[in-house]
């Protein structure tokens, strides 16, 4: 008998894959602070409480981001991108047909479970790429990370205007 041949994914196709989820994370990250008087406004709601958007983001992704990275460790990177991947677009679904603010806030907390795909693209990229290319890919998925958050903010007004 022979042995299975391993099909491993060309670290490129990965690479791909990975920094689609670090600039959606880092685009998700600040891409409603502009748009915040517009919620209010839209929802019927105040200051305080629209500020929970932002918030509830944050403090998702700060608890979960750890915790998604050491159960990744445990249970498998791959598996844990997917499940982090998949709470950024059901956050994301649930954030655009939310019609109250409380299903807005609970919207973003499910996205920021995706806060996982950092440490998982991190983990992902040190043992699967060749060893040449690990410091660049980490160095482009850290540059994603950072100007997400510049981008986010610029394209947010026109695809409010937009939609």
């Amino acid at each position: 008998m022979t042995a299975p041949l391993d099909r491993r994914t060309d670290h490129r196709v990965t690479f791909a894959v990975l920094c689609i989820g670090v600039a959606s994370f880092s685009l998700l990250q600040s891409m409603v602070n502009p748009v915040l008087p517009t919620i209010e406004a839209a929802l019927g709601t105040d200051q305080a409480t629209v500020s929970w958007v932002l918030t509830a983001y944050l403090l998702s992704a700060s608890v979960f981001t750890p915790i998604i990275g050491r159960v990744g460790d445990k249970v498998g990177k791959e598996r844990m991108l997917v499940v982090a991947l998949i709470a950024l677009a059901a956050g994301s679904l649930m954030a655009a047909v939310a019609t109250s603010i409380g299903v807005l806030i609970a919207a973003r907390v499910v996205q920021g479970v995706g806060g996982g795909v950092l440490p998982l693209t991190f983990g992902i990229i040190r043992d699967e790429f060749p060893r040449d290319r690990v410091a660049g890919a980490i160095g482009t998925a850290a540059a994603l990370l950072a100007g997400g958050g510049g981008v986010g903010l610029v394209i947010a007004g026109p695809l409010v205007e937009a939609l």
